[in-house]
């Protein structure tokens, strides 16, 4: 199994990261100023979400901010993978209400200079309450290219924050 986010580090990064690149994006009336304790949430629940060896198949998460006046704030990770099966996504949030997070598969087709990445199917969704770690078991089907996550919530306050990661079915149970 080849994945593009192998390592908890990696995964953390791809996390700062995508919230550093959703911050930049961000419209509405809300600050765009990233919660400080953003990098030590991450890095506190990706430690948390930790599962050993190859169990682990990598995430990422960020920040879910107001997209000029829609009446919910999201974000949206999507990862590389060469898997297939049954897998678990563990995830977590934080914020004063539920975080809705769909996960979808995807394939990637060249178009022009750069690939076009095209949804195929819902693999699973679920209502996350933040502070809980909620287990949203996927079958992955053969020949994708990955996996794209989606979160969204009515907390509009660009203080939400959500992690994601992808394990072996069952595991840390």
């Amino acid at each position: 199994m080849k994945t593009a986010i192998r390592r908890p580090a990696a995964a953390l990064l791809a996390g700062i990261a995508g919230g550093v690149i959703l911050t930049g994006c961000t419209g509405g009336s809300h600050g765009d100023a990233v919660p400080e304790d953003y990098t030590a949430w991450m890095s506190q629940t990706s430690a948390q979400m930790n599962v050993a060896g190859d169990d682990e198949h990598g995430g990422a998460g960020g920040r879910l901010t107001v997209e000029n006046g829609d009446e919910k704030a999201r974000a949206s990770v999507s990862l590389e993978y060469d898997l297939a099966g049954p897998y678990d996504v563990l995830a977590v949030c934080r914020s004063s209400k539920k975080v809705h997070l769909t996960v979808s598969d995807y394939t990637a087709a060249t178009a022009g200079p750069g690939e076009s990445l095209e949804s195929m199917s819902v693999l699973g969704q679920a209502d996350i309450t933040c502070g809980v770690t909620s287990r949203i078991p996927i079958d992955l089907p053969k020949g994708r290219a990955g996996i794209t996550l989606d979160a969204s919530t009515t907390d509009r306050s660009g203080q939400t924050l959500f992690d994601a990661v992808v394990v072996t079915r069952g595991a840390g149970q």
